[in-house]
């Protein structure tokens, strides 16, 4: 009885000494540059520690120490066998919870049963629902004025958790766009010096940043949301993660905008090995079907047409016309293939899981500029992949060239002679299988309520952002203005939430259609 006396104090003095680990040996998430701590040391008394051998105490401690609580009975005394009281982690102003250090991941810990003294942490992390800052500071205050030549930046990212603050970072800042460059509020490319990862975006670091000001977009919400949904449709490789900033730059707000990942070949975003990568001709590829490729440089050297339609090659350094007739020779022959192939020999060169994902994505955001700019098409392993899409600012009944902005008849899929539109799709939706496998997947994305989750989530973003939305405003008061191709029934509207109310009843809207239209 002594020996197990004293093992028995050993353990409850081990848990107090050690509270980074719980009973598996597992660490507990943890922000970076912390320490986890435990709750209020548990009491050990002499009485505890003479536990009988058919006894075994448990305790509930919250890691670290001033993230929480718990509601219950924290130290549990039971014979072995017998189940614990329900126990229940709350956080602290602040801070959620993440999960229980065996894995458990809801709030009450109900009764389980121990055959050897155990402590259990509820491990919180610090909340992430509010707006970051993003402070710029360029290099002596230097005005940013050009997409082709950059500016030295420091950067910093605050009103976040700790784990994801950014101090002192530098790289070089420029303008991006090309209508946007126009608008008073610009868009920027960020490119550091150092990968980083910014505000908990992404699965990994990257040099490659843009942050987006949606200044045609009065709801700030379509870009968003449309790459909220593109993340969803897993037949779609990689798709950027993005999300909602207060910028300020050389100490001046200049609004709210969206911080998204630059759409690259790195390994953590496309994931494709280019000639500059491998060194071969025949190496795979990316491109951009853009009508504004002719800015890029030499045509036959960074861009080319195929089949009339302009495609700018991505990512590649120091390109050389061999190169560049290699990828156009190769797109030629895929889009003859899909013009004038038989089923099988498409789905040899063409990943139908991506093409049927980013042509629901395009029609159900009635997408104007999917086949006019910013539609990404990369060769992977043999097979073209149409996507990851951008730029929806003029979607989601928005463009009043567009069926005055209407929810209803198709686009992306049909030939009505607008001359924006995406002749891949047009082609694809063209095959009788091709349509049957859209309806399929729609009907599944239906079923697992993609589409109310995403309706859902606009209502998280105008509530987690809604004071940014409204401050953005107050520095650009411009609603009533059309400063794009806005509705008349859009510019008429007059504050934030008309405009999101607008947004998600046109999307409702046109779920309703499309849901009547794949399904007849």
């Amino acid at each position: 009885m002594r020996i197990f006396r004293k093992t028995a104090l050993l353990l409850l003095c081990a848990a107090l000494l050690l509270p980074s680990f719980g009973c598996s040996g597992e660490t507990p998430v943890q922000e970076e540059s912390e320490t986890a701590e435990t709750a209020e040391p548990f009491e050990t008394t002499e009485a505890q520690a003479a536990v009988p051998e058919d006894e075994v105490i448990v305790n509930f401690a919250v890691s670290p120490l001033e993230a929480g609580s718990i509601a219950g009975v924290a130290s549990q005394t039971l014979r072995k066998g017998e189940r614990t009281t329900e126990v229940e982690a709350v956080p602290a102003a602040g801070f959620s919870f993440l999960k229980w250090s065996d894995g458990e991941k809801t709030a009450v810990h109900r009764g389980e049963s121990y055959e050897e003294n155990t402590t259990l942490y509820a491990i919180f992390e610090e909340s992430d629902d509010a707006t970051p800052a993003i402070y710029i500071d360029t290099d002596d205050g230097h005005r940013i004025r050009s997409d082709a030549e950059t500016v030295g930046f420091t950067l910093s990212a605050e009103n976040l958790p700790r784990r994801y603050r950014v101090t002192g970072a530098t790289g070089q800042i420029k303008l991006r766009g090309n209508a946007s460059l126009g608008w008073d509020k610009k868009s920027y490319t960020l490119k550091f010096d150092e990968k980083i990862k910014l505000c908990g975006l992404g699965e990994g670091k990257s040099r490659n940043w843009v942050l987006i000001s949606n200044h045609c977009d009065q709801s700030l919400l379509r870009n968003y949301i449309a790459f909220w949904l593109q993340r969803q449709l897993d037949g779609i490789p990689w798709g950027p993660d993005c999300r909602m900033v207060d910028l300020y730059l050389n100490g001046e707000y200049v609004g709210d905008y969206m911080l998204v990942e630059k759409i690259t070949m790195a390994e953590n975003r496309i994931g494709v090995q280019t000639m500059t990568d491998t060194g071969s001709l025949d190496a795979d590829f990316m491109v951009e079907l853009d009508n504004y490729a002719y800015k890029a440089g030499e045509k036959g050297l960074v861009w080319f047409t195929a089949r009339g339609y302009p495609y700018e090659i991505r990512g590649e350094d120091n390109l050389t016309a061999d190169r560049c007739n290699y990828i156009d020779d190769w797109m030629t022959s895929t889009w003859d293939t899909v013009c004038d192939g038989t089923d099988e020999e498409i789905r040899a060169v063409v990943d139908v899981d991506a093409a049927v994902d980013s042509y629901i994505l395009a029609e159900l955001t009635k997408n104007i500029d999917c086949g006019w700019s910013s539609f990404f098409l990369y060769r992977k392993d043999g097979k073209l992949y149409l996507g990851p899409s951008w730029d929806f600012d003029l979607a989601m009944g928005n463009d009043m060239r567009l069926d005055g902005g209407s929810y209803k008849k198709l686009y992306a899929g049909k030939n009505n002679g607008f001359g924006q539109q995406n002749h891949w799709y047009i082609e694809l939706y063209e095959r009788d299988w091709f349509r049957e496998l859209v309806t399929e997947r729609w009907n599944e994305l239906m079923e697992k309520g993609v589409f109310d989750q995403m309706l859902g989530e606009i209502d998280r973003a105008l509530d987690m952002n809604r004071e940014s939305f409204e401050h953005n405003f107050e520095r650009w008061p411009i609603f009533g203005w059309r400063l794009n191709q806005e509705p008349e029934h859009v510019m008429a509207l007059s504050s934030v939430d008309e405009h999101v109310s607008y947004l998600k009843e046109w999307l409702g809207e046109r779920i309703l259609w499309l849901d009547e239209e794949f399904n007849s």
